[in-house]
C-alpha cells in the first residue's frame, strides 16, 4: 500500500470551501479540479482506489470532492 504524506488535498478542499464562502465560485471549482487532477496522476503512478493519501484513501477524496461540486451546484 502506497502513502502520501503531504498535505495537497486537505488544503485544495480547504480553499474550495473558503472561496464558495467569499462568493468565488470559480476558484472553488478550480481548487475541487485541481485536487481531483492531483489524484488522477497519483492514480497513473500506480496508486490504487485504497491507497492513502494524507491518511485518506483515494476513493474518499474523490467522494468528497464530487460531493462538495455536486451539492454547491459548481458541476459543468
Amino acid at each position: 500500500m502506497m502513502v502520501m504524506e503531504k498535505q495537497i488535498l486537505h488544503t485544495c478542499l480547504y480553499k474550495a470551501k473558503q472561496a464558495f464562502k467569499s462568493g468565488n465560485i470559480e476558484s472553488a471549482r478550480d481548487f475541487c479540479d485541481l485536487g481531483i487532477a492531483y489524484i488522477a496522476d497519483k492514480r497513473l503512478d500506480g496508486f490504487e482506489s485504497e491507497d492513502l493519501i494524507e491518511d485518506v484513501k483515494i476513493d474518499l477524496w474523490l467522494e468528497r470532492f464530487w460531493m462538495f461540486l455536486e451539492k454547491k451546484n459548481l458541476l459543468l
